[in-house]
């Protein structure tokens, strides 16, 4: 019940309905101070709900969560002519936000539902409705005194719309009235300095105060204004009832204005301000540079806080990461809103969250991979769905998963970012074709967060090296798929700090003179030994453990615990030399690597600066050797060769897609993992 310190003390109804999806009550609860209701409703149920309107006829005021979006339409909809319609309601959902904004699911609330102790107990959750209330009631007590003219604001937003009378006259203030859409212009500008865009609130909040659709909005806003600036997050159903506020927020705090007097603009869109606060760096780097000079990464930084779709092309250990985790740190703090990082490799996404949470002491930064274990991804969808993370590094092949897609749905996401991004176009083709889904999963999942809520997000790609076609590739695909314009950076893959060498050595020679190197050119830091197999890899690794090196193996047969063991041992300088395969070389980021070695040639160009520019990432001066043998040739012409579907191969496919189960539009959703585990198909592939 509401506290002494409120002077308003109506008498409360409280009320809860059990509906079956069709919109048919079957069973009721309601309270009136000690006397309880409950009622089944039988054949059309009018009986029940006459019965239910003598009871609460003392009420002057209905209580419940959910009732204006749940109970009172269906009761409309069954009996229309019931005195309890006409009362006032104080509904308990719509106050959550407003009482908790920091954390608007309260212990009895979870996403917009109540917490239930029983199941389909209609009087157990009037009770918990009321309990709900008593809370938020000691909250607005407070505010009541502290802070007045908020909830006098409030009243001024609610009172217009009718549905809202029982919420506008429980925030009424006695003695204080906001009486005129310019005295509430001057209170929202009041209890908000300095947290928005004072341009953008003098340009538009008078327009939103004078009409009566969007006025309702305004207290969410507010609300979330007084705690903005880290976790705190909105409950989807105020996007989705107020898709306003969605807008109102980005007017004011995503969109900066010119005006020197602006102190929030000043701060909160300055990139060297931010890359102070969050790194501690006092500029960008100056290369690689434009063609005017100018920092290269401070000009995508640039574009990436303006929220604006971009391919960045920068050389590995020119500072690519911080090219999108900046951008996405600023946006976390300014709209609470999730960047989600599309990663090829769990090594790499873990070394990339390590990083940055040592680096900026934010714990806002999170993966999901599948070394986790279950409490583990419990707690880090936890994180995602109560605005906890920022920054969240998946596999493509995560975005297929239920329990992420239920997580994020519970946010706004502000950004996709493809780390990584000419693996859209090789991987994408090869055997790992979930990235060629994500353009359709985010444009589907954009659909379910609705238009009006938010546009398709901006997608910033980042990759070291992308040839011509490549990105040509990467550019019309994003443009086809979701009609974005990607804004293209790029600089040459030159690392002056880089000494490249070609060595012929002969294969019975490899291993001693990859020992020679490590002994000659390792007086600190660290090595990787790139092989073209994993049976390379391990041998490699036993030889140069025999002569007294601390080095292990790293290929995607390892057992996940022993990879995980093996990848942080080499980061915290207990192992100073790992030995792996080309394609996962690129999970391994060090700053400290002060000589690779491939011992056999690469596929590619491309492989090789990739794997080549580990080096060196803390700018000192490292090698790069390549040892080279004819065979080798060979060998990459034979792998090159074993990776070709045959006719039989192509048969074996199309059987299990045959056999494969649809959806209700009557297309086939699965992976390719999936596919090869299935019967139709060949146990060889």
């Amino acid at each position: 019940m509401p506290t002494e310190k409120h002077k308003l003390r109506p008498v409360i109804g409280c009320l809860d309905l059990e509906i079956t999806r069709e919109g048919r009550i079957y069973d009721i609860g309601a309270l009136l101070g000690e006397q309880r209701f409950a009622g089944k409703c039988r054949g059309n149920g009018r009986e029940a709900l006459h019965e239910l309107d003598a009871f609460l006829a003392p009420a002057e005021v209905l209580l419940g969560h959910n009732l204006l979006g749940h109970d009172i339409p269906a009761l409309q909809a069954l009996q229309p002519d019931l005195a309890l319609l006409h009362k006032p309601v104080i509904d308990t959902l719509y106050l959550s936000p407003l009482a908790f904004p920091e954390n608007p699911y309260h212990r009895l609330v979870k996403d917009y539902k109540l917490v239930r102790d029983a199941v389909n107990d209609p009087v157990a959750d009037a009770r918990l409705a009321l309990e709900l209330f008593g809370d938020q009631d000691e909250v607005f007590a407070t505010l009541r005194q502290q802070e007045p003219e908020r909830l006098a604001l409030y009243r001024y937003c609610f009172a217009e719309d009718p549905q809202f009378g029982g919420i506008a006259e429980y925030f009424t203030v006695p003695g204080l009235e906001v009486d005129s859409p310019e005295r509430a212009a001057e209170l929202f500008a009041s209890l908000t300095r300095d947290r928005v865009c004072t341009t953008g609130l003098s340009n538009h909040l008078r327009d939103r105060l004078t009409d009566p659709d969007t006025r309702s909005a305004l207290p969410y806003c507010l609300a979330w204004l007084q705690v903005a600036g880290g976790s705190s997050v909105l409950p989807p159903w105020v996007l989705h009832r107020f898709p306003e506020v969605s807008s109102i927020l980005h007017t004011l705090r995503d969109i900066p204005c010119s005006n020197p007097d602006c102190s929030y603009c000043r701060k909160t869109h300055d990139p060297v301000r931010q890359l102070r606060r969050f790194f501690g760096f006092d500029a960008f780097r100056p290369t690689p540079a434009r063609e005017d000079g100018s920092s290269l990464q401070q000009a995508v930084v640039e574009c990436g806080m303006a929220d604006r779709s971009l391919l960045a092309i920068l050389p590995t250990g020119g500072g690519k990461s911080l090219c999108f985790q900046l951008p996405a740190l600023v946006r976390y703090q300014r709209r609470g809103l999730l960047t989600i990082v599309i990663s090829p490799l769990q090594a790499l996404m873990k070394d990339q969250v390590d990083n940055l949470r040592i680096r900026t002491g934010t714990p806002a930064a999170v993966a999901l991979y599948g070394m986790l274990t279950p409490p583990q991804r419990g707690e880090v969808l936890q994180m995602i769905a109560m605005g906890d993370a920022g920054i969240l590094y998946v596999s493509p092949e995560q975005l297929r998963n239920r329990s992420f897609r239920a997580a994020i749905r519970q946010r706004q996401v502000g950004c996709w970012v493809f780390d990584e991004a000419h693996c859209l176009s090789k991987w994408g083709h090869d055997f790992r074709t979930d990235y060629l889904y994500a353009a359709r999963f985010i444009r589907e999942f954009n659909q379910e967060q609705g238009e009006k809520v938010q546009k398709v997000p901006p997608v910033q790609c980042f990759t070291a090296t992308a040839k011509k076609e490549v990105r040509d590739e990467i550019i019309g695909y994003f443009r086809e798929q979701l009609g974005l314009h990607l804004t293209l950076f790029e600089s040459t893959v030159e690392r002056e700090n880089l000494r490249f060498e070609v060595q012929e050595v002969g294969g019975a020679g490899k291993y001693s003179r990859v020992l020679e190197l490590l002994e000659e050119r390792l007086a600190d830091g660290s090595a990787i030994v790139y092989c073209a197999t994993r049976r390379n890899c391990e041998q490699l690794a036993e030889f140069l453990e025999q002569q007294g090196l601390q080095a292990a193996a790293f290929h995607a047969g390892l057992e996940a615990p022993l990879k995980q063991h093996i990848q942080d041992n080499f980061i915290n300088g207990a192992l100073r030399v790992i030995c792996a395969t080309n394609a996962f070389g690129m999970g391994i980021d060090k700053e400290n690597v002060r000589l690779v070695i491939h011992a056999d040639i690469p596929g590619s160009l491309e492989n090789y600066l990739q794997e080549a520019g580990r080096a060196g990432r803390d700018r000192d001066q490292a090698d790069c050797v390549l040892l080279f043998d004819d065979q080798d040739v060979e060998t990459q012409f034979t792998m090159n060769s074993l990776s070709r579907l045959s006719r039989a191969d192509i048969a074996q496919i199309l059987r299990g897609l045959r056999s494969a189960k649809r959806n209700p539009d009557g297309d086939v959703v699965l992976t390719p993992h999936e596919l090869l585990r299935s019967d139709r198909v060949a146990a060889s592939f």
